[in-house]
C-alpha cells in the first residue's frame, strides 16, 4: 500500500498562503495593491521595523507582482515562506522531478 506525503506539490496556477517578512514599515492602505494580503507591523531591537505580509496570493504571476512591487518600494526583502492557510506552520513545499 502506497503511502501518501503529508507535503504539498506547488503549482503555478493555483492560490496558495504565503507569510512575507519586508525590512521597514508598510501602511495597512497597500493591502488592495498586494493582492489583499494582511499587513501587520512588528517592531524589532534597536529600533527595526519589519512588515508581514500574509494570505493567500492566487498564482506564481500573482506572487511576483507582490514580491515587484515591494521591490518598486524599494523594502528589503527579508523571507518568503509558504504556509497551510488553518496553520502558523511553513510547507516544505515538495518539488516534482
Amino acid at each position: 500500500m502506497e503511502e501518501k506525503s503529508s507535503k504539498k506539490t506547488l503549482k503555478m496556477d493555483e492560490p496558495v498562503s504565503y507569510r512575507i517578512m519586508v525590512q521597514g514599515r508598510l501602511e495597512e492602505l497597500w493591502s488592495d495593491r498586494l493582492g489583499g494580503l494582511k499587513i501587520t507591523i512588528h517592531t524589532q531591537q534597536e529600533n527595526c521595523t519589519l512588515t508581514e505580509l500574509s494570505g493567500e496570493v492566487l498564482d506564481q504571476s500573482a506572487l511576483f507582482g507582490v514580491l515587484s512591487t515591494l521591490y518598486d518600494l524599494r523594502l528589503a526583502l527579508v523571507s518568503v515562506e509558504c504556509f497551510d492557510g488553518n496553520e502558523d506552520n511553513s510547507i516544505p513545499p515538495q518539488v516534482n522531478k
